[in-house]
């Protein structure tokens, strides 16, 4: 079983790796959509889905929306 600490290293990890694939897709995307290129428009969406994958599973949204909400049963 891993620590809290190796899974918050794995999680910062994967935040940061999906944050540079999503902004380099969308460098992809912009810079292939002038020129019409067909083979960069589709790897440059499955680098920003990739992205966006990497970021979910990091946990990021988890943890930020658990420490908003109120426990069950109080209002």
């Amino acid at each position: 079983m891993a620590n809290e600490r190796v899974t918050s290293v794995g999680g910062y990890f994967l935040r940061l790796l999906g944050g540079v694939l999503v902004i380099l897709g969308l460098l992809g995307i912009f810079s292939s959509l002038p020129e019409g290129n067909l083979v960069g428009l589709i790897l440059a969406v499955v680098f920003v889905a990739g992205g966006v994958v990497m970021l979910k599973r990091s946990g990021g949204a988890d943890r930020a929306r658990g420490a908003t909400d109120t426990p069950p049963g109080t209002r």
